[in-house]
């Protein structure tokens, strides 16, 4: 990746001046700079989310910053700006400890922070804002270190929502968990061909077995139809495959205990779920870590219908990858320290992205088949509907250039 590209390629930066930060002085200087040239800013590290463009204004990429330091005693970590979620893991991981990430490790720190952060143990662990413990902050005129104790509102705003207008986050200290008794892995079904509708009794049990679950279990689910195409492994190609993602914190026989009623259920073609190195935590949802461009929304429910579901399974077209997590537990009560993390009224959260660009669909009808899907959701909407940090791609209507 350069300073102008990034995890996200259906979007390019065009900015008038890129520069490449090594620390929070080189952020406040660049700030200086843009103020006085009358520039917009845009901060860039890894682009797993963006959405929109720098064009004409200064780019800071703030990649190089990725130092992490971790303090095993008071069981937390500082992750500079550029730092990946990949980066604290293996960090963290000699002194037995965990971040609150999520399930790709290449995602950027910061970034996943401010959207609140779904955790792979989110229904254990709570939303992963809820445990940051400061934010330093770069601004044209120095630096500043934010907690509870010293602007309570703004520490609750960059805990979910993101800083003001004018603030560049330069580093984080999050706090850490314990990784004994963590156990982790997909179970995979191949439902049929991927184009033709495929059969929802998978999909029905995994939802089914969800309704139940102790906090100490956090699963997801996906639905991909993979297309038949020559760089694919062979039993993929063409076919419609369901994977379930477990994370659970309460041990391999409480867990194996658990899932034996969704084991029983479905005859699953891989299973994959056993003690977890948080290091090893990709292999969860294996989801793709090269670079591809991509477009993404998302709706929060209370429940989820079985029309819903049976969409998911039957539709056939262009590529969509249909997602869901499921909430509740600890992420649906207030943290102990306030926070603007959305969501919490939602039992799950249905997302679901499709590809696009010149080799895939034209932007327009991505869109469509993205909405296909999450119609079938909207009638158990919450209140909050969506979460913006599961929005990808270009905004609706603007071509992707």
């Amino acid at each position: 990746m350069t300073s102008t590209r990034s995890f996200q390629t259906g979007i390019t930066h065009r900015p008038s001046a890129v520069v490449t930060v090594t620390g929070a002085d080189d952020v406040v200087a660049a700030l200086a700079r843009a103020g006085h040239d009358g520039l917009a800013v845009t901060v860039h590290a890894t682009g797993h989310g963006l959405r929109r463009p720098c064009d004409g204004g200064l780019l800071i990429d703030t990649a190089p910053m990725a130092e992490v330091t971790v303090d095993p005693v008071a069981r937390t970590a500082r992750a500079g700006a550029g730092a990946t979620w990949g980066d604290v893991v293996a960090a963290a991981a000699p002194h037995g400890l965990r971040p609150p990430h999520g399930s790709a490790p290449s995602v950027g720190v910061v970034g996943y922070l401010s959207g609140g952060g779904l955790g792979l143990a989110v229904r254990a662990d709570g939303w992963a804002a809820d445990h940051v413990h400061a934010v330093e902050l770069a601004r044209a005129g120095g630096t500043v270190r934010v907690s509870a104790a010293s602007d309570p509102r703004y520490f609750a705003r960059l805990r979910g929502t993101g800083p003001d207008d004018g603030d560049v986050v330069t580093a984080v200290v999050v706090g850490l968990l314990g990784s004994d008794g963590l156990v982790g892995g997909g179970l995979v079904r191949v439902l049929g061909d991927a184009d033709t509708p495929g059969d929802p009794a998978a999909l029905h049990a995994w939802a089914d077995w969800t309704s139940a679950l102790p906090d100490d279990v956090t699963s997801g689910v996906s639905v991909v139809p993979y297309p038949d195409l020559p760089f694919l492994p062979a039993h993929l190609r063409g076919r419609r495959v369901l994977r379930v993602g477990v994370v659970s914190t309460g041990g391999p026989g409480r867990t194996d205990a658990l899932l034996a009623p969704l084991r029983a259920a479905v005859a699953w073609d891989d299973d994959t779920v056993a003690p977890l190195d948080p290091r090893a935590s990709a292999r969860v949802y294996a989801e793709p870590e090269f670079p591809h461009a991509y477009l993404g929304d998302d709706v929060l429910v209370d429940g989820l219908d079985r029309d819903g579901l049976e969409r998911v399974v039957s539709r056939t077209g262009p590529m969509v990858v249909t997602g869901i997590r499921h909430l509740g537990g600890r992420a649906g009560r207030a943290p102990a320290v306030a926070d603007t993390v959305r969501g919490r009224d939602a039992a799950y959260c249905v997302n679901v992205l499709a590809p696009f660009g010149d080799d895939a669909v034209p932007t327009q009808l991505a869109w469509r088949e993205v909405d296909d899907v999450l119609d079938g959701f909207a009638a158990r909407a919450t209140r909050e509907r969506s979460h913006p940090a599961f929005r990808f791609g270009p905004h609706r209507g603007v071509p992707a250039s």
